[in-house]
């Protein structure tokens, strides 16, 4: 193996001015690493556009310097100025930190030329989610950009080249107290050339953030004990409500709380949350649901997704024993969207207690809704991960749901008799170069009825190269697990998925990867057999210009374990015991996101079970650098059945319009029409960060129902403001 990269950071007295500019004495004194090769679109060569960058610290912060080599007579490709942007459709800068070395989580902060900062949580050692699943590659669950601290930046561009200041504050890191030696890395995003570049060699196939293939940052003398760490984010909310279709008609409410962030030692974390409001979060997309299960929504309350990764990347993709959406959210029957169910108080213990032993404790307590019937819960969970070998980890974990504090005419006993628990371990093994992963867990669920087969347990493998990647996943659902704050969409089944993609790399060509590749998937149980199976035959074309193609077969069946509409739309259903052999044809295609105009396609055409189905759909992009970003998408599905069987037309739109007016004041409208859902949905969202991590809300909504005359039937019309404020003690 050769040596690591390493860069030397010198402790300096003098303050530094953050003015991208690199005019302080002792940048003339530090270390200055250069030396970027090429992550994509071809690995491994030297970059085509060089970066360099300096690194020195003080008792308080660590201080990064990077200049970057540009094209000055081309324009930088931004949508917006909004923080944590996404790193595919923009330029940036951004480096990563292994604060203890275990190469398995870690911190990534970065910027864009127009000074807009990012900073993310890693885990899983930089790599994808192995709770995928399926045959499906990657994930997101190993980066979290919901998670916030307070750092300083400064960015100037010049003739030829821009330069970016980092001053990020320790006590906003946790890491070993007298360490002087962390794995660390850069990678760059560059729109112009489209060249993604790293400082460290990262193969094709991996990410840039993998921590197994880092570098090396030495500082001078043993780092001191960060200082504590508290930060407190009172709020202040108000909402209003018209709602036509459920009582209470009209309503007012107004809010306060306050959030807590305390660091108890340099590497655990206490975060406490008391009335919490999540009025500001973006609404859900709505999808069409063609299934006969439920869909996932993915979380986003910064509450939740700060340190997720310890309590949400466990079990597999449809078998999660923890979902944080069903703690604090319900689901408006009557609007078809997802509403807030009151959070009276939540607290999370989460990080390290030593070198190799991590642990996460949640505990949330929710308010009764009377008028919707839903009781007061306690949500708890606690987890304990061990690092094992050089980047592998085992974990066990318990999950408990209980009634509390209902009406009283329920005795207490009662309510302690009102439970769901889950308990269950699991281990992630990888190689030292985590070309091979792989994930065995057992789960099991208790209730106040001790009922058989109330277990989930699964076993999953990969092993990945330059030229092609192998996976196989099993797992198995009993006909009684019963995780209540989990995702399990169906039950009572085994799953086996092997899948092989192989991957042709050819030379002075403009395509950068293309191969076949094939994903056999079936389910079968106990009672039944065989209930499906979906043989998916497909061939993958990546360009260098970032585009990418898939051309899809697939081959079906399904065994109907209960009478089903295929069309959704409360026909006549097809009976339970059927079966159904279909073959259909799928397409999808992207072409590069670091461009002005930037196009998502896709496209089904076939069998549908006794039917047929024909989908087209597609999202259209356009930038105008760097204040407006438009988007318009559209999802049109067309199912025909023979009598006595309903025919089914869906479609929806959706367009979002994002303003950034300057790096603090934003407006964003999102517009969605789905007739399946008998929806549509207006929100707008007005936001001030007046100061760092600071903000200002004002959120609009409309429901109507997807009806002629558009925009006259109105379900509900909401209105909400809200004032946070990050105060650092």
């Amino acid at each position: 193996m050769s040596e690591k990269r390493k860069i030397f950071a010198k402790k300096i007295s003098e303050e530094i001015v953050l003015d991208g500019e690199i005019t302080e004495s002792f940048w003339g004194d530090a270390q200055v690493s250069s030396g970027f090769v090429q992550y994509s679109p071809r690995d491994s060569i030297p970059a085509e556009l060089q970066s360099e960058f300096r690194v020195a610290y003080d008792d308080k912060f660590l201080y990064i310097v990077a200049q970057m080599e540009d094209i000055p007579e081309k324009k930088f490709i931004i949508g917006d100025l909004k923080r944590d942007f996404f790193g595919g459709s923009v330029d940036y800068m951004s480096f990563t930190f292994d604060t203890f070395q275990d190469e398995t989580n870690g911190y990534m902060f970065g910027i864009s030329p127009f000074g807009v900062q990012r900073e993310a949580l890693l885990s899983n050692g930089g790599e994808g989610s192995y709770n995928s699943g399926g045959g499906s590659r990657g994930g997101s669950g190993w980066f979290n950009i919901n998670w916030n601290t307070k750092w300083y930046s400064e960015v100037k561009l010049y003739d030829g080249y821009w330069i970016a200041e980092f001053k990020i504050p320790f006590n906003s890191l946790r890491y070993k107290e007298g360490t002087k030696v962390w794995n660390f890395n850069s990678y760059r995003g560059n729109s112009k050339i489209n060249e993604n570049s790293v400082w460290t060699i990262i193969p094709l196939g991996f990410t840039p953030a993998n921590l197994s293939m880092t570098g090396e940052i030495e500082f001078e003398f043993p780092l001191e004990k960060s200082s504590q760490n508290l930060v407190l984010i009172p709020y202040m909310s108000g909402s209003g409500i018209r709602n036509k279709v459920s009582s209470p008609e009209k309503d007012f409410n107004f809010d306060a709380g306050l959030d807590i962030k305390m660091a108890l030692s340099s590497s655990l974390n206490l975060d406490l949350t008391f009335n919490p409001d999540f009025s500001q979060v973006e609404v859900d997309e709505q999808r069409t649901n063609l299934t006969r299960f439920e869909l996932f929504l993915p979380e986003k309350r910064e509450f939740f997704t700060d340190n997720a990764d310890l309590f949400s990347n466990l079990g597999s993709r449809e078998s999660r024993p923890m979902f944080t959406r069903r703690i604090g959210i319900a689901k408006d029957t009557t609007t078809s969207q997802y509403v807030q169910n009151p959070i009276i108080y939540g607290a999370k213990l989460s990080g390290k207690l030593s070198d190799d032993l991590r642990i996460g404790i949640l505990n949330m307590q929710t308010s009764k809704l009377s008028n919707s019937g839903i009781p007061s819960y306690n949500y708890g969970m606690a987890v304990l991960e061990k690092n094992i070998l050089k980047n592998s980890t085992v974990s066990g974990f318990i999950i408990n749901k209980q009634s509390f504090f209902n009406d009283d005419s329920k005795d207490y006993a009662h309510d302690l008799d009102n439970f769901n628990r889950v308990f269950g371990f699991e281990s992630k093994l990888q190689s030292n170069d985590t070309r091979f992963k792989s994930q065995l867990y057992y789960h099991h669920s208790l209730e106040n009825e001790n009922n058989p087969n109330s277990n989930s347990y699964g076993v999953n493998a990969s092993y990945e190269k330059r030229n092609f990647e192998s996976n196989i996943y099993f797992y198995a659902v009993g006909k009684n697990f019963n995780p209540e704050v989990g995702f399990v969409p169906r039950k009572d089944y085994i799953f086996l998925s092997p899948s092989f993609q192989y991957k042709f790399l050819p030379e002075n060509s403009s395509i950068n990867t293309h191969g076949p590749g094939v994903d056999y998937e079936f389910y079968r149980n106990r009672l039944n057999g065989l209930t499906d199976y979906d043989i998916d035959i497909d061939y993958n074309f990546r360009f260098k210009s970032s585009a990418y193609l898939v051309f899809k077969t697939n081959l079906l069946y399904t065994k109907l374990l209960y009478d089903f509409d295929p069309s959704r739309s409360d026909g006549v259903a097809l009976p339970a015991s059927s079966e159904y052999n279909y073959t259909n044809y799928t397409f999808y295609f992207r072409t590069s996101e670091r461009k002005l105009f930037s196009l998502r396609l896709n496209g089904k055409i076939g069998d549908f079970f006794n039917g047929d189905i024909k989908n087209i759909g597609g999202t259209v992009n356009y930038k105008f650098p760097p204040f407006l970003n438009i988007e318009v998408g559209s999802q049109y599905n067309n199912l025909i059945f023979p009598d006595p069987y309903s025919s089914a037309n869906f479609f929806s739109l959706n367009s979002k319009i994002s303003v950034s007016f300057s790096k603090d004041l934003f407006l964003s409208t999102y517009l969605q029409y789905n007739n399946q859902l008998d929806n549509i949905n207006l929100n707008a969202r007005f936001q001030w960060r007046f100061q760092p991590l600071s903000d200002f809300f004002l959120v609009y909504t409309d429901n109507y129902y997807a009806e002629n005359p558009l925009f006259m039937n109105l379900k509900s019309r909401s209105f909400a403001f809200k004032v946070n404020y990050w105060i650092n003690i």
